[in-house]
C-alpha cells in the first residue's frame, strides 16, 4: 500500500508543481533511507536486523523532523516498531481478515486468531482500493501515509 500512497503523492506533487519544494529541502543523511528497508528483508538474524532497521529509520526521521510530514512518519514508525517488538519483530495481522481477503502472510507478519491488546496497533484495518486490491493496515501505517502526503504536498514556510 505504501507504494500506492507514495506514487499518488508524487504524481500530485508533480501536477501541483510542489515537487520543486520536495527537491529543494535541506535533508540530513537522506541517502541512508534505503538502508533500513533493505535490512528488513534479510531473512537470517531477523532478531538483529529488525530492531537495527527501525532504530536507523527512527533516527533518520528525527534528524529530518524539520521536513513536512516527517514527524507523523516518526510517530507511525514508532507505533509499528513497538507492536512488532512485542510480537517477536513481526507485524500482527488479524487472521479472519487475512483469510477473508485471501491475503498472503509473509515473513514480516504473524497471524493472530482474535483481536487482543497485541493487535491494537497491528494490521486490522482493511482497505479496499477501487480496483478491488485489498490491504490490511495498522494505525501506525495511517500516520506514515498522512506523513508521506504532507512530505510531497506541503509547502514549507521559510523561518
Amino acid at each position: 500500500m505504501i507504494v500506492y500512497v507514495f506514487a499518488v503523492a508524487l504524481v500530485l506533487s508533480i501536477f501541483t508543481k510542489r515537487i520543486k519544494h520536495v527537491i529543494q529541502r535541506n535533508y540530513k543523511f537522506f541517502y541512508l533511507f534505503p538502508v533500513p528497508f533493505v535490512l528488513q528483508w534479510i531473512p537470517q538474524y531477523r532478531e538483529v536486523w529488525m530492531p537495527l532497521s527501525f532504530a536507523i529509520l527512527v533516527t533518520l526521521l528525527i534528524l529530518n523532523k524539520h521536513i513536512p510530514g516527517f514527524k507523523l512518519m516518526t510517530v507511525g514508525t514508532i507505533l509499528n516498531s513497538f507492536v512488532m517488538l512485542i510480537n517477536g519483530w513481526k507485524m500482527p495481522v488479524l487472521r479472519a481478515l487475512a483469510d477473508k481477503y485471501q491475503l498472503p502472510v509473509g515473513m514480516r507478519h504473524v497471524l493472530l486468531d482474535s483481536f487482543s491488546a497485541k493487535l491494537v496497533l497491528g494490521d486490522w484495518i482493511p482497505i479496499i482500493l477501487p480496483w478491488k486490491e485489498v490491504f490490511i493496515i495498522s494505525v501506525g501505517d495511517i500516520f506514515v501515509y498522512i506523513g508521506v502526503f504532507l512530505f510531497f504536498l506541503k509547502i514549507q514556510k521559510d523561518k
